[in-house]
């Protein structure tokens, strides 16, 4: 039902398309073959070793509990703890040199034998063993050292208490980003997905025209760009979503939710 003119410029537009089309597929597959030797040096194996990628990007399921990942934040997280452990060294330190800073009493027996006396006084001990208690009391000769010592322990235990409070608190403001960034590309998904679905409508709606001479190959190639550009937004979404599922993943428990 088309003119001969009109099917012969169709002709030609569809293979100027197909010719710009080939030479961005070339284009990818030297950058795919680019980032797959990256990748396995990345790895330190060969760099004709076989990456295996899927033919389609799926999005995670991923349950997203603020309360519980703070909790498991807090309770796992391994740089928190290293904090914790810091403070309660330095805690224990300030205690020790209290201790060497105060004065030493000593308690002990002392065991003596009672030599014969000419004394008519220790004549009835003669010969007898002795058991005498002792008491001692020494007074710590550095005494200043050990109070500037714990002082030290003190600032150094404040200091790890301050590192942790404001590690916690940037732990739980790049999970609060990450919970935004994953909200954001959940509906980048949603929204690509709908528009894929649409163009894709259209794009079948124009052929049948097209047969029918009430559309123009023109209006089919501009339809079917907007169908790939939304197919490729829809999977740059999804790795996007992916990727902050594996960084929370990493934040709160370093992949333990998938143990």
């Amino acid at each position: 039902n088309r003119e001969g003119g009109s099917g012969m410029s169709d002709v030609l537009r569809i293979q100027l398309e197909t010719a710009q089309v080939d030479n961005n597929i070339e284009s990818l597959q030297s950058k795919i073959r680019s980032e797959k030797v990256a990748f396995n040096t990345l790895l330190n194996r060969s760099t004709n070793s076989e990456v295996v990628v899927p033919p389609s990007l799926e999005k995670v399921e991923f349950a997203f509990n603020v309360s519980e990942i703070i909790q498991s934040i807090e309770s796992e997280n391994p740089l928190l703890g290293m904090l914790q452990e810091e403070e309660l060294a330095y805690e224990a330190r300030e205690e020790m040199e209290k201790k060497m800073g105060l004065p030493m009493l000593g308690i002990g027996l002392q065991y003596m034998m009672v030599n014969k006396s000419p004394t008519p006084v220790m004549e009835h001990h003669n010969g007898m063993h002795m058991v005498m208690p002792m008491v001692s009391l020494s007074l710590p000769i550095f005494r200043g050292k050990y109070k500037a010592a714990r002082k030290e322990s003190r600032l150094l235990q404040e200091s790890a208490q301050e590192k942790y409070a404001n590690t916690w608190n940037s732990l739980q403001s790049d999970l609060i980003a990450l919970k935004h960034q994953l909200d954001d590309a959940g509906r980048k998904i949603s929204l690509f997905a709908k528009q894929r679905e649409i163009a894709l409508t259209a794009y079948r709606l124009l052929v049948q025209e097209y047969v029918t001479g009430r559309s123009q190959v023109i209006d089919i190639i501009e339809i079917q760009r907007q169908l790939l550009d939304y197919q490729l937004q829809e999977a740059e979404a999804i790795a996007e979503y992916n990727t902050m599922v594996a960084a929370i993943n990493k934040l709160h428990s370093f992949n333990n939710a998938n143990e």
